[in-house]
């Protein structure tokens, strides 16, 4: 708790404020640890009620804390516990391998070693890694890595084999197991809902909470003060609830329940919001019930993102797309109906178009103003045309655009849509111009989780190789912010 005696005076700065009114101030009265009074410098002094610390910025910035639209603290929490597998401290899948070894020789036989972060394009080998590249340091213990975009992992011989999938296990519906294609064995790559086939047993509640702490101290590094977790699931929302209790939130927390995902094949958390007439905007200034999250699509990085035409080199390979509109619709429409807002994941247009349909299918039941009304949004939103662009401004949807893709793997989209294509993507300035309500993110883990990569990414869609992705729907440093 803070102290209303406790006053601090920051003088001679520049503080921008992003209110049109009065957009920039030279000081700053921060009193019980909110904000009291911006403006000039003699009117702050004169509103001091105490003695206050004073800071003289010396002509440096200060920032309004940053609401992060789409992040993933929960599953940051547990890729803290995992292997660190990430580029760059992985280059290729000799690290990746040696990383997995260092943990295994730590871990118990038998005991489970996971992995996080690795990116095959950025590996030497321009692959994934193999179950045989796994056993070879793992021979008594499963093993599991996930790619950073958290939509497909590796397992080793021995994960696949506790978990039964073999040469006859058949491709599950919304995802795919990966094979040789000389002998029809599993190479060890699970995409999408094949994820689910790993018998992977949960971390401990012990384990999950330790995570978080860790995962949520990011956050005041980054100036984060608001954080929309964009995949809640049960344990995560308990270990939520424990640390709000105990006064150990370090943010605020906008939560988005499980609803239709890669991981779920039902309606996930909906069914028990809905029964126990849950409402967007429950709870405290601290810990908020946000709304439903679905997932429709995968990732371009692991072209598994439901496009419209063939990734680039591919012949009928146009990614996964997870449910079907006569199976999300009237899931969409329930969480409208009983007050829930709804943040649908599209990046590829067919992902798009099915988002944007379900949401007009819910116009059917409920009043467009009302649906309007509740700000639902659209996550990612990599890929849209013209035409979804219209029907989003129709709806009164808020695209949070991640823009920290087009740095860290904007590379990949060249390679896996072709220069052209991927220079259509996130359309900044045509979403701004049109009035579309849009929100920058990281969706961290998957990127750095710092709000600045973003807005370096909007401003100059630079990819980390130095390509640009269609500078002419590049965004000015005030609109980024």
């Amino acid at each position: 708790m803070h102290n209303d005696e406790n006053e601090l005076l920051l003088v001679n700065g520049q503080i921008f404020t992003l209110d049109p009114a009065c957009p920039r101030a030279g000081a700053m009265l921060v009193r019980g640890g909110k904000i009291a009074f911006v403006g000039v410098r003699e009117e702050a002094s004169s509103r001091c009620r105490f003695q206050p610390e004073v800071i003289d910025l010396a002509g440096r910035t200060v920032l309004p804390g940053f609401v992060e639209s789409h992040m993933h603290p929960s599953i940051l929490a547990t890729t803290l516990l995992d292997v660190d597998c990430a580029y760059p401290r992985v280059k290729s899948v000799a690290d990746i391998v040696d990383k997995i070894a260092e943990r295994v020789r730590a871990t118990p036989e038998g005991g489970w070693v996971r992995g996080w972060g690795y990116d095959d394009s950025k590996l030497e080998e321009r692959a994934h890694p193999t179950r045989w590249d796994l056993d070879r340091v793992s021979p008594d213990n499963p093993v599991y890595v996930r790619r950073t975009c958290a939509h497909m992992g590796v397992a080793n011989s021995v994960a696949l084999r506790l978990s039964g999938i073999t040469a006859d296990t058949p491709d599950p519906e919304g995802g795919r197991i990966g094979r040789d294609p000389a002998t029809g064995e599993p190479s060890g790559l699970l995409m999408d809902r094949a994820q689910d086939l790993i018998a992977i047993p949960p971390y401990t509640d012990e384990e999950i909470e330790r995570g978080f702490i860790l995962a949520l101290r990011q956050l005041s590094k980054w100036g984060i003060t608001t954080v929309h977790d964009m995949l809640v699931d049960r344990a995560a929302f308990a270990t939520y609830q424990r640390l709000a209790e105990s006064h150990k939130l370090p943010a605020r927390v906008r939560v988005w329940l499980e609803g239709v995902t890669f991981g779920s094949q039902d309606a996930g958390l909906i069914p028990f919001a809905l029964g126990l007439g849950l409402r967007s905007g429950y709870g405290n200034d601290m810990l908020k019930l946000a709304g439903m999250k679905f997932i429709l699509d995968g990732s371009i990085g692991g072209r598994s993102a439901a496009v419209a035409e063939d990734y680039a080199g591919g012949e009928d390979d146009k990614g996964i797309l997870y449910v079907e509109r006569d199976e999300l619709s009237p899931l969409v429409a329930e969480c409208v109906k009983g007050g829930l807002r709804v943040s649908i994941h599209g990046i590829g247009e067919r992902a798009i178009e099915l988002a944007i349909a379900s949401l007009e299918d819910a116009v059917g039941e409920v009043p467009i103003e009302a649906v309007r009304a509740m700000r639902n949004r659209i996550d990612h939103c990599v890929l849209p045309d013209r035409d979804h662009l219209r029907r989003i401004k129709d709806l009164g949807l808020v695209v949070e655009s991640s823009t920290s893709f087009m740095y860290a793997l904007g590379d990949s989209w060249i390679s896996n849509l072709g220069y052209e294509r991927a220079c259509r993507t996130f359309p900044l300035r045509t979403m701004i111009d049109m009035g579309i309500p849009v929100a920058g993110n990281s969706d961290s883990p998957v990127c750095d989780g710092s709000p600045l990569l973003g807005m370096y990414a909007a401003v100059t869609r630079k990819t980390s190789s130095g390509r640009r992705l269609g500078t002419s729907e590049g965004i000015t440093v005030d609109e980024a912010l």
